[in-house]
Parts: C-alpha cells; structure tokens; sequence
C-alpha cells in the first residue's frame, strides 16, 4: 500500500531528528541513520560516498559551518511497510549567500529499523545576478533583488544588437589603447 499514514508518520519523525542532527553537526546521529553497508551511498554536492565508511568520514571531516537551512516543499511517499522515499527543498545561507538545494533519500526498513540507503543533495544552479553579487563581495538587499534583475534584463536588451552582430574570423581585434 502507497503512503500508510502510520509509515508516513514514523519517517516524518525521523526525518525531522534527522534534520536537527544535521544543523548541529551530531555526527554520531548522522551516521546511524544511514546503513551500515558498503551498500550505502551519498551523493553530495562535491562529492560521491560509496558505503558507511566512507559516509563516516566525510561527517568527521566536514566543518560545521553555516550548516542552518530553511525546508520547504518536504514530500513523503511510502511503499508498503519497508520503503520511503524523502524529497525536500531548502535554503542555505553559504557565506552570505542564499543558496536553493534539494535532497532526495530513500529509506529502508531493516531488522534494525529505519536506514537511510540512498541520499542524494544538490544546489541549484545561482543565477548570474547572485554570482556577481558573491564575487564582487556586495549582497543584494531582498527589497532590491527584483529591481536589479529587471536591470540586468534591460543590460542583455541594450546589448543584444552588439552581440548579435557578425564579424568575420579574419577580422582582427584593435590594438589595445596605452595612454
């Protein structure tokens, strides 16, 4: 049966102890709630974890910081009595920087009990205008995110006609101009 109410509660809950481990960097909670098998995996956003050791390690050695994150649109669905699978949304503050991650796991019921078996986390993509913004060091304000994206619309407009425009390979660029 799809979505048991009851299987569905018990993941829910420890999804939600799974989360606050994660913000406060438990790692002894962390590593339990995986599987203990070489069978395990994590995808992370930099790196590929094959089985519990290596899951182990990367909490080990992962720095605690800016770990905080908003969830939003969590989605349980449930197989049966034995697997779940978790998909969320969040934001993540990384150095200032709001970041969109998503995260995909599935579970498993073991004799043990529940286990994560499969994770995957992911960033999406920022958007040139939060690139920028992180590489000249100048957080834009929320009030004016939507006025600078318009802006950055118009800029793309005005210079279009400049790219759009064909020069031939044989063309040689201008000297550059040395006062």
């Amino acid at each position: 049966m799809i979505n048991q109410p009851e299987v569905a509660a018990t993941i829910a809950a420890l999804h939600e102890e799974y989360e606050a481990a994660l913000v406060s960097n438990d790692v002894e909670k962390l590593v339990g709630f995986f599987w203990d098998s070489e069978h395990a995996l994590r995808f992370g956003v930099a790196e590929s974890l094959y089985g519990a050791k290596e899951i182990e390690e990367f909490r080990k050695k992962r720095p605690p910081a800016d770990l905080q994150r908003k969830v939003f649109n969590a989605k349980i669905v449930t197989f049966g009595g034995d697997t779940a699978v978790v998909t969320i949304e969040f934001i993540r503050h990384i150095q200032g920087s709001p970041r969109h991650g998503r995260q995909t796991q599935v579970w498993r019921n073991f004799e043990a009990g529940w286990k994560i078996v499969s994770a995957h986390i992911s960033f999406v993509p920022p958007s040139y205008m939060d690139q920028a913004s992180a590489l000249v060091g100048m957080p834009i304000p929320a009030g004016n995110r939507e006025a600078v994206r318009a802006n950055l619309e118009r800029v793309a407009v005005i210079a279009r006609p400049l790219f759009d425009f064909p020069i031939d390979d044989s063309v040689e660029s201008a000297p550059v101009f040395v006062p």
